[in-house]
């Protein structure tokens, strides 16, 4: 027995140290930046970790009847980083409808135009020779400018656009009387530790990857239109008359519904100050991003709550909606539930904006402090695509991942967001989530990594690969460690991380030092290698009560082993192990359990684990 005890403790001993010295391959680029000491191996931020940042001044006007959106945009930039730099790249993401850029999503030939007009653009006040300005697509680089480490510039973009009427993708027009307007300015691209200047061009389909700064917006609107944005709006009472003023104030201080504009408010009309233009003034300070809506038809919704117990602050959430949309009525209530889960359970982070509006357009877009959600169907559907959007708060703006690259490390978290949250937020909706886009993907010659970059992700495996592998992905981790254990190391990564600039690298060495365990076997195993999940019944022995239960692992790919035994009197039996069984990379496990009543069926597997052959799924006695 002495014996035994000895031969066990040395194998556990050997898979540990195994598992122990599982390495996740590096790129040269980030090994550069752990050299440099701007990134730790433990995940946390280097010691000489930097970022730049700037403040935006803008000033807009827009003309809804023509679509056309005139600005000047003054930025004060600060060059954080240890280089100097030779050039400023911008970013014009309108010039995505610009007749020559490129695109992977179509646009209708009547969006299309000559793109950014720029009339104008100075550095420190000196005017820049167009010659020097080179754009293309939606990236333009300014030649000639020279920015000393630690030194700030000023630029000033004189510009105008014309807004799209269709092909409605994250911006545009909506109806004749609703906009959703994002990346509606000039802005000076990421410069970082990992790439430099971030000179991804954005084509369509892939998102986005801006830094933290502060915004001051004014945007000049007909007078009968109303404005959301990004933001705290700071001249209520110059934009709406005292009613709706007295309204707005009350939802912020409220946890009921308050009917800010209704449907016969709207056509009663007086809503806003009766000037031909109003201008409404939105500030938001350390935001990735800003955005705005606007329309002259839409009722409005909001409620607000504390989330934060320690400080008292509440956040206001708004359902912001053409009437005619009866899906869009429960969506205040979706919204703030979901709001309140992220401050106090998934994950337990109190909802680090004043104000969260979810806009009726024409996309499921996310923006800070904004969602853009077409009206869905009633039920689970609207529900989870409220969740989703919101969810986005945390990832990619109040940690800053690089959506461009690494769109799973905040479509990944939103989409287990969507099967997380539904439930909480309507116990009598089924917990059931579609992942045949997985199963019909996995091990086709499209399918790869999910550490894939995105803009290298086409063909049907695409969705699989950046939004639903990673959230089963994480949801198998869950059950593992278990919720407290979960979303203790998340948190941890968040208040390592936000509002900074975290790799994937970053993310996996957080979760390992705020879960207290190596988890490298499972990042490798699921995120960098491009394996298949089957795991089979191989048999099944009985002997007396005792029934036991071999399944192999087919493929390569891990996920849980979840047993429901089937008995001839209708009862059921669940057995479970965590995907920690296949940790010291074996083939098969074996499951025991003893019942005096005649089994009829065993079945391996649940509608959330992945495997791309269930017919090696059932034992029949």
């Amino acid at each position: 027995m002495i014996r035994f005890y000895i031969i066990l403790l040395a194998i556990t001993f050997t898979c540990t140290s195994l598992m122990g010295q599982v390495k996740l391959p590096v790129a040269t680029n980030f090994k550069k930046a752990y050299s440099n000491h701007t990134r730790d191996t433990s995940g946390k931020p280097g010691k000489a970790y930097w970022q730049n940042k700037a403040t935006y001044n803008i000033n807009v006007t827009l003309d809804p009847a023509t679509r056309n959106l005139s600005g000047k945009v003054t930025i004060n930039y600060v060059n954080n980083s240890p280089d100097t730099l030779k050039q400023i790249l911008f970013k014009l993401y309108p010039n995505l409808y610009q007749s020559q850029a490129m695109r992977n999503m179509p646009v209708s030939a009547e969006d299309l135009t000559d793109g950014v007009y720029i009339q104008s653009l100075s550095v420190n006040k000196q005017i820049v020779d167009s010659k020097k300005q080179a754009i293309r697509g939606t990236n333009m680089f300014v030649k000639g400018i020279t920015v000393l480490p630690g030194k700030q510039v000023q630029l000033e973009v004189v510009y105008d656009y014309q807004v799209n009427k269709t092909s409605f993708i994250r911006t545009g027009q909506v109806d004749s009387g609703a906009f959703m307007l994002a990346y509606f300015f000039p802005r000076v691209a990421v410069y970082d530790d990992i790439d430099g200047w971030n000179d991804y061009p954005y084509i369509g389909k892939e998102e986005f990857y801006n830094d933290f700064c502060d915004f001051d917006v004014n945007i000049t609107l007909p007078g009968k239109y109303q404005c959301w944005a990004t933001g705290n709006l700071t001249n209520t009472d110059e934009v709406y008359n005292p009613k709706f003023a007295k309204r707005i104030k009350a939802a912020m201080n409220s946890d009921s519904i308050t009917d800010v504009i209704t449907l016969s408010d709207i056509q009663s009309g007086a809503i806003t100050k009766a000037k031909p233009t109003n201008t409404w003034n939105f500030k938001a300070e350390n935001v990735s991003d800003f955005a705005f809506a606007i329309s002259n038809h839409y009722v409005w919704k909001a409620s607000s709550l504390v989330v934060d117990p320690a400080t008292k602050r509440r956040t206001r959430v708004d359902a912001v909606y053409n009437p005619q949309h009866k899906s869009y009525e429960p969506v205040i209530s979706y919204a703030r539930k979901t709001v309140e889960l992220i401050s106090y359970k998934i994950p337990g982070i109190p909802f680090p904006y004043p104000h969260e509006t979810i806009f009726d357009g024409l996309d499921a877009m996310e923006y800070p402090m904004m969602v853009n959600n077409l009206p869905f169907a009633p039920g689970a559907e609207t529900i989870e695509f409220t969740a989703h959007e919101i969810f986005h708060t945390l990832l990619p703006f109040f940690v800053g991942t690089n959506e461009t690259k690494y769109s799973f490390m905040d479509e990944g978290w939103a989409t287990f967001s969507e099967f997380t949250l539904l439930n909480e937020i309507d116990p009598q909706i089924a917990d059931y989530y579609d992942i045949s886009d997985v199963n019909n993907s996995a091990g086709t010659d499209q399918d790869v990594p999910i550490m894939t970059l995105t803009p290298q992700l086409y063909g049907k495996a695409r969705f699989s690969d950046k939004d639903l592998k990673p959230a089963l992905g994480f949801r198998y981790i869950k059950e593992m460690l278990g919720d407290q254990l979960f979303y203790k190391a998340f948190n941890h990564y968040i208040s390592i991380w936000q509002g900074k600039h975290p790799t994937p690298y970053d993310f996996f060495g957080c979760m390992n030092q705020g879960a207290g365990q190596n988890l490298n076997w499972f990042w490798k195993n699921w995120f960098f290698e491009n394996n298949t999940a089957d795991l089979a019944i191989k048999n099944v022995k009985h002997q007396h009560n005792k029934y036991s239960v071999t399944v192999t692992r087919v493929g390569d790919g891990i996920v849980p082993v979840h047993l429901k035994v089937f008995y001839n009197d209708g009862s059921t039996q669940i057995i479970n192990r965590s995907i920690a069984c296949w940790q010291i990379g074996n083939k098969s496990i074996q499951l025991s359990f003893n019942t005096k009543k005649p089994v009829k069926r065993i079945v391996l597997g649940t509608s959330y684990d992945v495997d791309v052959n269930p017919k090696n799924n059932t034992w029949d006695n």
